[in-house]
């Protein structure tokens, strides 16, 4: 292991149930929760004070993305009710009512959502993952929403993760039978199938291999998929050109309960993130471990324990003991957006204790 980060900030108590999912623009770090709200972290500030809030939905929200320019950012959430929000931040945080009619349909139930901003600003996109397999798209047009279509495929399992990549325009989509899919963005058509090797139900298909989390890499050379194995997590990492497996991220173990390609997670990955320019990969998961990876070498570079020992007694007050500091999501921040950290990676991590942490890679700055 060559790198260490260090705790720059900690907010305890940041919301008052899970927080689920997390998402950096260049004015704040965004996290939804379990409870419910979208709340809007102030980045320049090294304390990270709250800035802004609003409660979308008493379900809980589960998974959020943003898409950023210069004029406006707009936050796409989506609840346990299967409905999709999307706020516009202005002076204050407005939900954008004027949807199309395929994102108000009752009968739809949307889980994953990414935003992906076209670098030449020809097709800005939206895509929305179902409980039916399918997955929405959506062109995004002066903070607007057009319905462009969906995935047709014979996977009808649960749609649980989604990334885009404008460099090739193409989808990831991973579902819950532990497969992961490659569509071409232009005709929604299936380019790629990568197979899970995990571990399987003696009684079903459907597996124990469900992909937690699919993200392509700057550039949109690699695909790394955070999929379970049984009890454990594991993570793949995929050539998008040609449509193979490149290897696995793994930790050393001796048992004979874990699939094929070893495990990267004592327990199951929950989110993945690639740094800046691609060269490192973040994983975190059950097991209350951080994990940072060498894309090149595959080898493991640093190590985090995340404990609930970081944050203060006050904030623990409101806590109890099966809020373990487990990391539910986490993203890398990039270089120079955090004042005081200069070239270094930053990070930010979320989970069942409620805290948000972040840490950034020692060294000069």
């Amino acid at each position: 292991m060559g790198k260490q980060y260090i705790s720059t900030a900690i907010v305890g108590d940041a919301h008052r149930s899970d927080i689920l999912d997390v998402c950096v623009s260049k004015k704040y770090t965004v996290t939804c929760s379990a409870d419910g709200s979208l709340k809007l972290w102030l980045n320049s500030d090294s304390e990270k004070p709250l800035e802004k809030q609003v409660l979308v939905d008493k379900l809980g929200l589960h998974h959020v993305s943003l898409f950023e320019t210069e004029s406006e950012l707009l936050i796409g959430t989506v609840s346990f009710a299967g409905k999709f929000y999307l706020y516009r931040l202005g002076q204050d945080l407005e939900a954008v009512d004027e949807l199309p009619a395929e994102l108000k349909n009752e009968k739809s139930s949307f889980w994953a959502v990414k935003f992906m901003k076209d670098p030449e600003n020809e097709s800005d996109l939206l895509a929305l993952t179902m409980a039916t397999g399918e997955t929405q798209i959506y062109s995004v047009d002066g903070g607007n929403l057009i319905y462009s279509g969906k995935t047709v495929s014979s996977d009808k399992s649960f749609a649980t993760s989604v990334d885009l990549d404008p460099m090739f325009k193409r989808m990831a989509v991973g579902h819950q039978n532990g497969n992961v899919y490659i569509y071409d963005l232009e005709y929604l058509k299936p380019l790629y199938e990568f197979q899970s090797y995990g571990l399987k139900k003696a009684t079903s298909a459907s597996s124990l291999s469900t992909v937690r989390c699919v993200r392509f890499s700057p550039g949109g050379t690699l695909l790394a998929v955070a999929r379970d194995s049984g009890a454990y997590g594991t993570i793949f990492l995929y050539d998008v050109k040609y449509g193979e497996v490149i290897g696995t991220l793994t930790n050393a173990s001796h048992s004979s309960n874990v699939g094929i390609g070893g495990f990267a997670h004592n327990s199951w990955c929950m989110s993945v993130s690639f740094n800046e320019d691609g060269t490192l990969l973040a994983s975190g998961g059950l097991d209350d471990t951080i994990r940072i990876w060498s894309t090149s070498t595959r080898t493991k570079e640093a190590s985090l324990v995340v404990s609930r020992s970081d944050v203060d007694d006050e904030a623990l007050q409101n806590t109890n003991q099966l809020d373990h500091a487990t990391c539910c999501a986490l993203s890398f921040i990039p270089k120079k957006l955090i004042p005081g950290e200069g070239d270094n990676d930053g990070l930010v991590i979320v989970g069942f204790d409620r805290a948000i942490r972040w840490f950034r890679e020692a060294g000069g700055v």
